[in-house]
């Protein structure tokens, strides 16, 4: 997701790259001691696999920890690039059956992000963790009180802007939205 030049055209899909170091800062954050590392991590709008890949090197450099890497991408093109990373199913992640997994982390896209998180929710083993990157003002919304209220979040929030285009930075604030067994109502920096 992207509010970058939001003059110009979108890209198609709205398909930005998440920058490795947002997915390192999170992954950093909640695996600092090393346990309940993951063992399958699925990213269900995986584009080119990216994200996954940034996930799987981390944690290997990190933890010397090896994953399994699932994706589920809309797009064949990408789909087909992803397929280098990890296991891909090709179809609309919204509506097909999501992979077990012990971490299911995103960069959805901004006008699906709360159908993903739902999905997400409703989908996953209790156990699991589901890491979101989402517009921090996404908690800023009348019609999603009840939902956070229901289902709160840790919020780790990202100290600077990212650039999902390889420019300039975002013009807003992102934060990683954790859902799991024993989180919600915390926020960090990140």
């Amino acid at each position: 997701m992207s509010a970058t030049g939001r003059s110009k055209a979108r890209h198609t899909g709205d398909q930005y790259t998440t920058p490795a170091w947002c997915v390192e800062a999170i992954l950093s954050a909640l695996y600092s001691s090393g346990s309940d590392l993951p063992e399958v991590v699925l990213d269900p709008c995986c584009g080119d696999g990216s994200l996954l890949r940034t996930v799987e090197q981390h944690l290997l450099g990190a933890h010397k920890c090896e994953v399994s890497c699932k994706g589920i991408e809309i797009d064949d093109i990408l789909a087909f690039r992803a397929s280098k990373v990890c296991s891909v199913i090709e179809g609309d992640a919204t509506a097909v059956g999501w992979p077990a997994a012990d971490l299911i982390i995103t960069n959805p896209p901004y006008s699906l992000a709360e159908e993903f998180v739902r999905k997400a929710l409703a989908e996953v083993s209790q156990y699991s963790t589901i890491v979101m990157l989402l517009r921090l003002n996404w908690l800023a919304s009348l019609r999603r009180a009840a939902f956070h209220c229901k289902h709160p979040a840790d919020i780790y929030v990202l100290s600077k802007r990212p650039s999902f285009t390889g420019g300039r930075t975002d013009a807003c604030e992102y934060a990683w939205f954790c859902w799991g067994q024993g989180r919600g109502n915390r926020w960090s920096i990140l």
